[in-house]
């Protein structure tokens, strides 16, 4: 039996709307609009505090891992250049 896995790992280039974060916590939940649709995932550590500095309205592609789907985690991110 061939069993198939979707990839955990996905690259989605959006804008980024709103950052969500405590100032005491290294964790961040960042929500960016991809071709209407909204996406909402967080991160930890030193790639959240980075996402910290990003202003709303920029342009970012984030890697996600999304395992599990419901909860997916930014790994890393680059900004895109307007």
């Amino acid at each position: 039996m061939n069993d198939q896995h979707p990839d955990p790992m996905q690259q989605i280039t959006g804008q980024v709307l709103a950052l969500f974060y405590l100032v005491d916590e290294p964790a961040t939940t960042l929500t960016i609009q991809r071709d209407g649709q909204l996406i909402t995932a967080r991160a930890s550590g030193q790639v959240a505090l980075d996402l910290r500095a990003l202003p709303r309205g920029a342009t970012i592609c984030v890697t996600l891992h999304a395992a599990p789907p419901h909860d997916p985690q930014i790994i890393a991110f680059t900004i895109i250049p307007d």
